[in-house]
């Protein structure tokens, strides 16, 4: 007799695989575990392949990852008091409705950039500090906590910050 969803399909996908009982996934024919030291970018890049005809490289996906993050900011003047009252999540699921639809790479580099902007400009906001702008130059995690903390963030933080967007 079985009990759960041993044997159920839920979805399908080309990303990834799950062997669950190994503790194992994979993506995209790579394991989390070595996934786990690379740049959030680079993972990025790696999932949007086969996805987007005119996908960068992978400094170009930095680029066009840092652009999307400059371009959804403005976003983040919607913050007004009744916004400031949700909690961090809601109030970036709220900013996150404010982006246009598309199925376009555009559409989905605003997607992902969109969350590491909206985060870290809410949590300002709410403590009565203002947003920071972010820095198109620098690597996606380096700039989530530069727009969160005001001030650069020391290497090992930016590491564990990228391993866990990962």
């Amino acid at each position: 007799m079985k009990s759960g969803l041993e044997d159920v399909i839920a979805a399908e996908t080309v990303l990834s695989d799950v062997d669950g009982q190994a503790g194992r996934l994979i993506v995209r024919g790579i394991s989390l575990d070595e996934l786990a030291g690379r740049r959030f970018e680079d993972v990025a890049g790696l999932l949007f392949d086969g996805f987007f005809a005119e996908l960068p490289d992978a400094a170009g996906m930095a680029a066009a990852l840092g652009a999307a993050r400059v371009r959804v900011f403005p976003h983040v003047g919607a913050l007004d008091g009744g916004l400031l009252a949700l909690t961090p999540t809601e109030a970036v699921r709220a900013l996150l409705a404010r982006l246009p639809d598309g199925n376009d790479l555009e559409a989905a580099l605003a997607l992902l950039a969109a969350p590491g902007v909206f985060t870290p400009a809410v949590v300002r906001r709410q403590r009565g500090e203002a947003a920071v702008p972010p820095d198109p130059r620098l690597p996606h995690a380096a700039d989530m906590l530069r727009m969160l903390r005001g001030v650069p963030a020391p290497a090992s933080a930016v590491a564990a910050l990228d391993t866990y967007l990962v």
